[in-house]
């Protein structure tokens, strides 16, 4: 159920950002009871100057290693699953894709069974 988008600048390949999105659906399993087959992403490199950010806010060092994970999910977990979350999403992106957890900027966004149709016309969570 979360729609996942990750954008990044093009210091990144494919490669690593496959790794990526394939850890972060790993931190979701693990962290917010997301079902292993449940596996919607948009993957998106940009070109150069298209991704912009401070290098240092909240005293947190940044550079263009930088990806942007941007979740869409249904209410309702926890504040310390998501802690737990993005502790993980910054462990298995550094293990999976060698991206440093500094560079690794996550933000989530809940709405309700009604806001989702997975096909065919049908909203399914409200059948």
């Amino acid at each position: 159920m979360p729609l996942v988008r990750i954008d990044a600048p093009p210091t990144h390949d494919d490669a690593t950002l496959t790794a990526l999105g394939d850890a972060v659906h790993q931190a979701m399993t693990e962290t917010i009871d997301v079902p292993a087959d449940d596996f919607f992403q948009i993957i998106t490199r940009h070109e150069a100057g298209q991704v912009r950010y401070d290098p240092g806010y909240l005293g947190i060092t940044r550079d263009d290693g930088i990806v942007f994970i941007s979740l869409t999910l249904r209410v309702g977990r926890l504040n310390s699953q998501k802690k737990a979350l993005y502790a993980r999403i910054g462990e298995l992106a550094k293990e999976s894709a060698g991206i440093e957890p500094r560079n690794v900027f996550v933000n989530l966004t809940e709405n309700s069974e009604s806001d989702w149709s997975f096909g065919e016309g049908v909203a399914q969570y409200l059948n």
